[in-house]
């Protein structure tokens, strides 16, 4: 009785029943749509981060260059 009640409403609104294994390939597309979800954010975080750091490292080595210069500059 139940079931037949439930494909009755289902199909008054136009919908089909979700069949088992329709429920297993949305619950894995799910996974991997959260999966690639993690590792694009993961590799974005990474490349920020190697960008600033190279970023900083340039800016110190050109201060550092520029310190030289001015006490070179001093001692002659």
């Amino acid at each position: 009785m139940v079931k037949e009640e439930a494909k009755k409403e289902s199909n008054a609104k136009g919908e089909e029943p979700m069949k088992i294994y329709d429920k297993y390939m949305y619950k894995s597309q799910e996974k991997l749509k959260n999966t690639i979800l993690i590792i694009i954010v993961f590799l974005l975080g990474f490349i920020s981060g190697y960008a600033c750091q190279y970023r900083t490292i340039t800016e110190l080595s050109n201060e550092v260059n520029e310190l030289k210069t001015v006490s070179e500059n001093r001692n002659e």
